[in-house]
């Protein structure tokens, strides 16, 4: 059976995480795409030979030919619509951040025990090799007792009229763009949940973070800290501390460079992993759940955990 998916949003993002992945993965279809903009929807269609357009969200929805939705919209779109996609009968791939209030969250986990249909978050790096190998090595033990886990995400983002990261009002900014990933990466690595202990950030006059910084303790005794950026060079990278060694993991979300550097006991050694889209791994999961109820990770109380970390983020830092 084809798993034939509607993209609700003629964004970017699906360009990569849906569209390119979709070609890499068997038994998956991208089939049509809705924008609320008619000749954005059919040129995005004609663009990617996607063979269906609409103009409206509900149309894709509720169309015959369409078995489940990515949903790429704006976050403050994400509860209202991937709410509807499941009482439709539609189970969704809903991109991160998961919502923008823990209220939408719990909202959107009501839907889907309601209606049985999965609202799988977008967490596209948990799905490939090296994040498995990561989360082994910190929870077995390998590094002794860690003592510090921290991890950055800055991204250079043009503010311009049309860029929606720099517009509050609809879930822009550095923490809820770029932040998100490096607070699930604590989150994941851990396997623990930390303690916000500190946040600091800087808004613009749209409401959205320009940057913001947070640190955190964990059950364990280790320290973590998240940093996210709009307008400083690019970085990503996630580094754990342990009393027997260290783990260093450059560009975590990179599909081409996937190593990790692991030092135990003084020796250091290099791992490499397979540079296959870490969006390709994430859709198979997607399509395995839906097909055959195979287990997914980053949904339900697990994206709560998330979203409730990052408001409270939100919260401390805007109290100064």
């Amino acid at each position: 059976m084809t798993l034939r998916i509607g993209i609700l949003g003629a964004s970017r993002v699906a360009v990569y995480a849906m569209i390119a992945a979709a070609k890499d993965v068997e038994g998956v279809e991208v089939v049509a795409v809705a924008a609320r903009d008619p000749a954005r929807a059919w040129a995005y269609a004609d663009h990617h030979n996607i063979a269906t357009a609409y103009a409206d969200y509900r149309q894709l929805i509720d169309a015959g030919d369409v078995d489940a939705i990515y949903n790429g919209l704006p976050p403050n779109l994400h509860a209202e619509w991937s709410i509807a996609a499941v009482e439709a009968g539609k189970p969704v791939l809903c991109e991160k951040p998961f919502a923008l209030t823990t209220d939408d969250v719990e909202a959107m986990l009501s839907a889907e025990e309601r209606t049985g249909q999965l609202i799988m978050e977008a967490q596209h790096t948990f799905y490939h090799p090296r994040h498995a190998r990561i989360r082994e090595i910190v929870q077995s033990g390998l590094l002794g007792k860690i003592s510090s886990i921290t991890s950055r995400f800055d991204v250079p983002i043009a503010e311009t009229p049309d860029e929606i990261r720099w517009d509050g009002a609809v879930g822009g900014g550095a923490l809820w763009d770029l932040g998100v990933y490096p607070m699930f990466w604590l989150r994941a690595t851990m396997g623990q949940e930390p303690e916000l202990v500190s946040a600091a950030h800087a808004l613009n006059a749209a409401g959205a973070d320009i940057w913001s910084d947070a640190a955190f303790r964990f059950p364990c005794g280790g320290r973590g800290a998240i940093q996210c950026s709009m307008q400083r060079d690019f970085a990503a990278w996630l580094r754990v501390e342990g009393d027997r060694g260290s783990l260093f993991v450059s560009n975590p979300l990179s599909p081409s460079v996937q190593t990790l550097t692991l030092t135990v006991d003084g020796e250091t050694s290099e791992e490499t992993f397979t540079s296959r889209p870490t969006y390709a791994f994430q859709l198979e999961a997607f399509r395995d759940a839906v097909l055959n109820g195979a287990p997914v990770a980053t949904r339900g109380n697990d994206s709560l955990k998330t979203i409730r970390l990052l408001s409270d983020i939100r919260n401390m830092a805007s109290k100064g």
